[in-house]
């Protein structure tokens, strides 16, 4: 193992800090539109970010070659999981986005709705459900309800309120 000086590690720290506070993977809230009021119960979402799709080869004079990129990337997928209640909110839900189209659009944001960094619009969203599993001898977890989020991002990001959200 090797050991540092201290006042390199120090340095390393302070330069650490100084880059700002590390944002928090559970800090985020997704929001589908139209049923905004089960924002808290979405318990894992992807977070969208605009990249190239990939790379292209580019051959060139005596076997060469170089990359350039792709067209971006603004269709994505990720994974989506929801706690549901008693009264079966995020059931119905599922059900009533499908029999109004299946599509929807929505956003992520980095906080919560009412109090936020940024967040981004996802647009034609749709999302492709595993069964759940309910289990007799399971008494120490909620129902989770997981899948798979399909959704459009263009890079939208909307402004948040706050620079602070906790």
């Amino acid at each position: 193992m090797t050991l540092s000086v201290g006042t390199q590690l120090r340095a390393f720290l302070n330069t650490g800090k100084a880059l700002g506070a590390k944002a928090v993977s559970s800090d985020f809230a997704f929001a589908i539109d139209g049923f905004e009021q089960y924002w808290m119960l979405c318990k894992q979402a992807p977070w969208p970010e605009l990249s190239p799709a990939g790379e292209i080869d580019v051959p060139g004079p005596l076997g060469s070659a170089s990359w350039g990129q792709q067209q971006a990337k603004i269709n994505g997928q990720g994974a989506i999981s929801f706690m549901e209640t008693t009264a079966g909110s995020i059931d119905q839900m599922l059900v009533q986005l499908i029999t109004s189209g299946g599509f929807f659009n929505a956003k992520i944001y980095a906080g919560t709705p009412e109090k936020f960094i940024r967040a981004k619009r996802i647009t034609d969203c749709f999302i492709q459900m595993d069964s759940a599993d309910r289990d007799w001898e399971n008494r120490s977890q909620n129902l989770i309800f997981s899948g798979t989020l399909f959704y459009h991002y263009f890079g939208e990001i909307i402004p948040g309120n706050t620079a602070d959200y906790r």
